[in-house]
C-alpha cells in the first residue's frame, strides 16, 4: 500500500518550483478549509432556526471528526512525504503525523453534515468540491499523501454518520440554549 500511495503522491506533487503566482493560488487552495468553514458556518448560522441547526450540528459533527483525527495519529503515526525524503515541499508544516488530512477532514465533514438538510445539499456539494480541490492541493504542495485525503473522508464520513445516528439529539437542548442566549443577547442591546 505505501508503494502505491507513494506513487500516486509523485503524480500529483509538484514536478519543480512553480512560479510565484501559481504558488499563491496553490497555497490559497491548500489552506482555504481555515477560511472558508468559518463563513459557512457563521452565514448558516444567520440564516434561520434551520440554519442555526444545520451549522451547529455539522460544528459539532467535524470537531468528533478531527478528534477522530487526533486519535488515530496518536495511535498510528505516518510520516509526512517530506519526511520520507520525498517529492518536493512547497509549504511550511510541522511533521507529525499526516494520516488522515485535518485540513480535508474539517471541510468534507462540514460537507457531509450539511448534505443531510435538503435546503442545503447544494452548499453541501460545493463545499465537497472545494473539499477534493484542497486535497490535491495538500498533496501537491508535498504535506500529504494521496491516502491521507482519502482516509479524511472515510473519518469525516463515518464521524457525521455516526453523530447523526447517536448523538445529535442528544445536543439539541444544547442548541435550543444557544439560541435562546442569542435572542436574549440581541434583545437585550436594542
Amino acid at each position: 500500500m505505501d508503494s502505491l500511495n507513494q506513487q500516486l503522491f509523485l503524480l500529483i506533487n509538484a514536478a519543480h518550483q512553480p512560479g510565484s503566482f501559481l504558488m499563491s493560488i496553490t497555497k490559497g487552495i491548500a489552506e482555504m478549509p481555515l477560511v472558508i468553514v468559518p463563513v459557512c458556518l457563521l452565514a448558516l448560522w444567520f440564516t434561520s432556526s434551520r440554519g442555526k441547526a444545520v451549522a451547529f450540528h455539522a460544528a459539532l459533527a467535524t470537531v468528533l471528526a478531527l478528534t477522530t483525527n487526533l486519535l488515530i495519529s496518536l495511535l498510528w503515526y505516518h510520516n509526512r512525504p517530506f519526511a520520507d525524503h520525498l517529492g518536493l515541499q512547497l509549504i511550511a508544516h510541522v511533521t507529525d503525523s499526516s494520516f488522515p488530512s485535518d485540513h480535508v477532514t474539517l471541510m468534507a465533514g462540514i460537507g457531509f453534515a450539511i448534505g443531510r438538510d435538503k435546503t442545503y445539499r447544494l452548499l453541501a456539494g460545493v463545499i465537497l468540491a472545494l473539499s477534493a480541490l484542497t486535497g490535491w492541493a495538500r498533496v501537491y504542495v508535498g504535506v500529504h499523501y494521496p491516502f491521507d485525503i482519502l482516509g479524511a473522508y472515510l473519518v469525516s464520513g463515518a464521524v457525521v454518520w455516526g453523530y447523526f445516528q447517536w448523538l445529535s439529539a442528544r445536543f439539541t437542548p444544547l442548541l435550543n440554549g444557544l439560541i435562546n442566549l442569542e435572542r436574549a443577547v440581541l434583545h437585550r442591546g436594542r
